[in-house]
Formats: structure tokens, sequence, C-alpha cells
């Protein structure tokens, strides 16, 4: 019996390269790069485009990360637009009234789900702002001409595709209650099918005015106002004000060593620094000898990971606020530390492996001793957030070897739009611990910790592969596969993204049923718990990741097998 095959082959260009999660926004940021503009321009147009055709994963009220690198300035930078919670916002504005294990991490249930639905649930739009900001710092055309195709696919309408239409069909719809959202994503209370024209007049004047008024067009004026009023009408928190204080946070990135490269991720709480510690921790081992997805390779791979996502539940958290030992979680001390605890285990004993997919206690380990500090009194903690939902990601290259990285997210599940706005709304508070004393709790113009983790990785200081996905919390595993693909196993971009994958952030490990069941069978034997699960165009078990490798004479793009993930170069 036949099976069906995807297959996408590798895009190659000389001059510049984008790629994105549908053709629309792949062909915007080709003209912009086409028409003089630079990785940055090219990268916000894509941006502001995706928030017109998958404003269900990607508003303009959500939040992202981004890594970049400047030619000019030959160096790289980290833009985080991670949103933040009011300033009203307090540890015990949520009422918990029960938790539940779920994928090994602890989700705590919140009276009336207020933490992800309604006013309660709101934080600050970051995603503009985020956009506005790469631009003004590093853009070189006009915002009108940057923005204008986001414009024209708003005002003028698009065709959904049949990708589209599927994942707005998978995903649960509170949002089902408001107007503005229900009218052209789900008409008659439906979700729009494939071929639907999709117009969206209040977004388009939206956009219009942000090519006009930059900021301002959102975080003052009118707009602010509007979404005062409406967060005050629905139990919330956020103000006018609290959008006007918001700015982007513009550093340095996040950077690891790893066999002579340099590997960097914005500079916030996010997946990208589980995927540094995983990746510092698997450094130890000899990857390309034990062999692509041999059972030897998949046993240390789930292991480091599950390690690190140990540390991620029990100690991440903004560290603007909380004391989160950073350092010592990428130092090479604590990396030999876990090494060793993951060597022991090589036989089979399960005793040995017991401890560490069990994790929803209190920290099993002391990454602040490798800082030489002692570790303060911590509660256990863990994530909040289960491992649904999606969002969306770009990636752009240009001639003069600017290079971006981006992960934007979430939709419109708060179900809040301030009327006549096209402004979603975003529920990032659910990304918060609702009860107090957690390094992850609720707190004024705190930052939530987020699974994004866009990748770039760099050799002789000049970049080389830029990288990321979405796809919820399964964005840390799949990131660092397809980085490990490429460095470890000489794949190029195409293949590195269309590998079977594994994914260990939870207790069960999840295998593409892909890959052979020889070593799937020696992972089980290594007592893993193992869950062979299918690959596909709907919602995924895994996430969905691009990439673009940046080599001497040309330029290679890969990316997601299951939709109409685009690839464009010229």
């Amino acid at each position: 019996m036949g099976s069906l095959r995807f297959v996408k082959d590798e895009v190659t260009a000389e001059s510049g390269m984008v790629t994105a999660s549908t053709p629309q926004s792949a062909e915007a940021g080709l003209k912009i790069l086409k028409a003089g503009g630079n990785a940055f321009d090219a990268g916000v147009a894509v941006g502001f485009c995706n928030t017109v055709l998958e404003p269900y994963l990607a508003g303009l009220g959500g939040l992202g990360f981004m890594v970049a690198y400047s030619a000019e300035e030959g160096k790289v930078i980290s833009i985080d637009f991670n949103t933040r919670a009011p300033r009203a916002a307090s540890p015990d504005m949520f009422k918990v009234v029960g938790d539940a294990a779920a994928g090994g991490t602890k989700i705590f249930e919140v009276e009336g789900n207020e933490n992800s639905v309604g006013g309660k649930a709101l934080t600050i739009p970051a995603t503009c702002a985020g956009f506005l900001k790469a631009h003004e710092l590093y853009g070189t055309l006009p915002l009108t001409e940057v923005v204008e195709p986001a414009y024209r696919l708003a005002s003028e309408g698009f065709t959904l595709g049949w990708d589209q239409s599927l994942v707005n069909m998978s995903l649960a719809r509170e949002s089902q209650r408001c107007p503005a959202i229900d009218d052209v994503w789900l008409p008659g209370g439906f979700p729009a099918a494939p071929g639907t024209r999709i117009v969206q007049p209040d977004l388009a004047k939206l956009l219009r005015k942000i090519g006009a008024q930059g900021r301002d067009a959102i975080y003052t004026g009118e707009v602010a106002e509007a979404v005062e009023e409406v967060v005050a009408s629905t139990g919330g928190v956020m103000t006018a004000e609290d959008l006007a204080a918001y700015e982007p946070i513009v550093g340095h990135p996040i950077k690891i060593s790893y066999r002579g490269l340099e590997v960097a991720t914005t500079s916030t709480p996010s997946g990208g620094v589980t995927i540094l510690e995983t990746m510092k921790i698997l450094e130890g081992f000899d990857l390309a000898g034990f062999g692509y997805n041999s059972s030897e390779y998949m046993h240390v791979l789930a292991e480091a990971s599950r390690h690190a996502f140990a540390d991620r539940y029990s100690l991440l958290g903004d560290w603007e606020h909380a004391d989160i030992p950073l350092a010592g979680l990428l130092s090479d001390s604590y990396a030999a530390y876990i090494h060793g605890l993951i060597s022991e285990m090589t036989t089979f004993r399960r005793d040995a492996a017991e401890p560490w997919v069990k994790y929803l206690g209190t920290p099993i380990h002391d990454p602040w001793q490798h800082e030489g500090r002692k570790m303060p009194m911590l509660r256990g903690a863990s994530s909040p957030n289960p491992p649904g939902g999606e969002t969306s990601h770009f990636n752009v290259v240009d001639a003069e070897g600017n290079a971006v990285a981006c992960t934007h997210t979430p939709g419109f599940q708060a179900g809040v739009v301030p009327e006549g706005t096209g402004l979603y709304l975003t529920a990032a508070m659910g990304w918060f611990v609702p009860s107090p004393g957690y390094p992850n709790s609720v707190a004024p113009w705190k930052r939530p910790v987020m699974n994004m983790g866009p990748l770039m990785i760099l050799k002789d200081g000049v970049p080389i592969i830029v990288e990321g996905a979405p796809g919820s919390r399964r964005i840390i595993e799949r990131n660092l596969q397809v980085i490990l693909n490429m460095i470890e196993f000489g794949m190029g971009p195409q293949d590195a993204v269309s590998a079977p994958t594994i994914d260990a952030s939870g207790l069960d490990t999840l295998v593409d049923s892909r890959i052979p069941p020889i070593p799937v069978e020696g992972l089980r034997k290594r007592l893993h718990n193992v869950k062979v699960v299918d690959e596909g165009p709907g919602l995924s078990y895994f996430a969905r990741p691009s990439a673009i490798l940046i080599g001497d004479e040309n330029l290679r793009a890969g990316v997601d097998l299951f939709r109409r993930s685009t690839a464009l170069g010229y």
C-alpha cells in the first residue's frame, strides 16, 4: 500500500531571498527587495501582510521577536517586541480554581477563563511597534511604500487558500462573539471556505493610517482611546497610557558558541533561551557519529531537551522582574554537568531516566551555583500554556548581506476588537502563571514567557543561517533540529526543514511516523514514552519551520512541506 508523500524543491537565488507562510506575503517581500528596499524593509512588509492574511495567527495587536543582522554596522540586533502586562495588572488578579498536568506542564485553571478570553486577558499591542522600530532603525524605503502591499490586500481583498481555511477552521474560536471577527472570518457562524474573498476595510484604514502616521496611528489618539474604552467595558485594566508607554527593546541578542559557530536569538524570555541551553548540552556529544535520527541520537536529543524544558518550566521568567540564572543556564560548566547526567542513562536504567521526565514540582537543577551564587528559595513553577495554536514566521536576506528572522503571534483569541479600528487585541495574559509567587507569575509591566525562538547562526561574525517556525511550544524542538540537521548532518535548508522530527517538550516523546521503525523501537528500549504521530497539512504535532542558508555564491531556502509556505528569490 502506497503512502502520501509531500515534496518541495530547494529554492536558490543570487541576490535576495524571502520565506513566508503564504505566497502573497513572500511576493510582497520580494517586490520590496526588487524595488531597492533592504531586508528590513522587505521583512516589515511581509510582517504587515501576515497580519492581513493570517490575523487569526498573528495580528497587529500581538507580539513577536526579531533577530537581525545589519551589514552596514556589522552586528547582530535583537528586537524584542514581546508584549507586557498592563501597569494595573496584579499577581492575584485571576482566581485560580484548579490545576492539571498537561504534556509535562502544570496548567492552572482560572475561573471563567479570564486570563485567556475577554478584557482582563488583554496585553499591550506590540507587533506594530516592533515592525515600526525595525523600519525606523534600519529601513531605507518610505514607510508608506513598505505598508502598501498589506493595505492593498486588506482593502482589495484576497482569495482564501485551502491551508488558511483549514487552520482557521481548526482553531478553537472563543472569538465568535465578536461581529468584527465573525463577519469576515466566520460568516454565518461557519469558517470561511477556500476560495472566499476576504476583504477587511477597517484593517485597511488602520494600515493606511500607520503608513502615514507611524506608531501614533495605534499608540496615541483615537485608536488608543477606543482600546481603553473597549477594555474597560469588558472588565480589563489596560489603558491608553499603557499603549503610549510601550516600546520594543532593541539591543544585543543572547548568544552561545556551538562547534566554532555563534548561535543568536532575541534577548527575551522566549523559546530561544531553551534552544540555546539544549544546544550547549548537546555540544558534548558526537551527534554526527551517532547518525541522523538513529536511536542513540534521538535518545540524547530527547534527554537533553527534557533537562532544558525542566529548567524552562521551573526557572524561566522575565529577568526584569525575577532572579533568572540565565548565565548559569547557558554556561559551559552547567552544560557539562547535565551532559554527565545524560551519559549515565546510556545503560537504560529506568531509575536514572525517571526524574528527568517528572518536572511538575520544584526545580530539579541549580544553575545559580554555576554563576557563583546561592539558589534562592523558589516555589515549583510551571508553564501555563498547553501546546496548541500557531504563529507566523518569515526570513529575509538581501544582496548587501542584511538578514532578518522574525516570529510573531498571536491571533484574535481574546475575541475583543475596538469597534471600527480593525485592531484585533491579544490575550497574552494566558502566557503568565495566574498564581502568585512563580518566576512567570503576573506582575505590572512584565513580559510573559513565550515559545517563539527565531535563530541566526554566524561564522566569523557573519550570518550563514536564518531560521524560525510557528507552532507554539513545539517551535523549540523543531527549530533546534532544523539547525542540527544543517550543522551536524550537512543538510541543505529544504532537506533540513522537510526531515522527520521528534518532540520531547512533554511527557511523551512524539515521533514522526516517517522515521523508520527500528530506531523508534530503540528509543522505546531506552524507556522513552514514545508516541508515533502523522504529520500533515492541518494543525500539526510539530512546528512549521523555514530557513535560508547564506553561501558564498548563492542563497538557498527551505520551507514547510505541508502548507503553501513559500520561498522566493532573485
